[in-house]
């Protein structure tokens, strides 16, 4: 499960980042910082665990949108030296409501399958992202799951390094810039201390993940010539 704590700036970050509507208004100009603050402001405020000003939030969603301006972020070279990608190509996203004991007997089961999921809390929902697979799916409807709960059709690309959590924010910035620039939607996306996962349509994902190794392998020549 991912529970990180953010600071305000982070959170903004994470927020925007993973929404493609904040994402493409912001870096475009567009957007409205007192409306857009006020939008995110739940979000933030359960990634920092505290509450948070709107000013406070309007003056960090400036300063995330002088960093998109005309380049693409700063990143600490070292960053780009261990990391690690992943592609899942189909994956189920399942819903459950914050106490629901479907979760629990959920991952019982797949924990006994050993198979590798991620969990993730929103302000409304619990979301599990797992292998879509037919003895899963059999585990899945054993637990009473509707059909209305589980979301298909996608893919998930996991990042993993073992860089600071900062650099890895900056990493997921210049991550949704080339998503953004390839015309590439991204349904949701979440990181923890040394982890990014993307989640994507399935059409999307393979696209996605060469764009992103192509930006990897770009910066470990540049690196390599100096």
């Amino acid at each position: 499960m991912y529970f990180e704590t953010a600071s305000i700036p982070q959170a903004v970050r994470q927020v925007i980042g993973s929404n493609t509507l904040f994402f493409h208004a912001l870096k475009n100009g567009i957007a409205n910082y007192t409306a857009l603050a006020h939008k995110i402001k739940a979000d933030v405020e359960e990634l920092t665990k505290t509450s948070v000003n709107i000013n406070t939030l309007v003056v960090a969603i400036k300063r995330f949108a002088d960093s998109l301006d005309n380049s693409q972020p700063e990143i600490n070279s070292s960053t780009f030296d261990d990391v690690r990608m992943s592609l899942t190509g189909s994956i189920l996203d399942i819903g459950f409501s914050p106490l629901s004991s479907d979760l629990l007997n959920v991952i019982d089961e797949l924990t006994n399958m050993k198979t590798v999921y991620n969990v993730f809390r929103t302000n409304e929902q619990i979301r599990l992202f797992t292998e879509d697979a037919s003895e899963i799916r059999s585990r899945i409807q054993s637990a009473k799951i509707s059909q209305g709960q589980i979301k298909q059709g996608l893919s998930k690309i996991t990042i993993r390094s073992s860089s600071s959590m900062h650099d890895l924010h900056d990493f997921f910035l210049v991550v949704s810039s080339i998503l953004y620039d390839n015309q590439i939607q991204l349904y949701n996306a979440f990181y923890s201390q040394n982890e990014i996962v993307l989640i994507l349509a399935v059409s999307d994902a393979a696209k996605a993940y060469e764009s992103i190794r192509r930006l990897l392998d770009r910066n470990k020549k540049q690196q390599n010539r100096k």
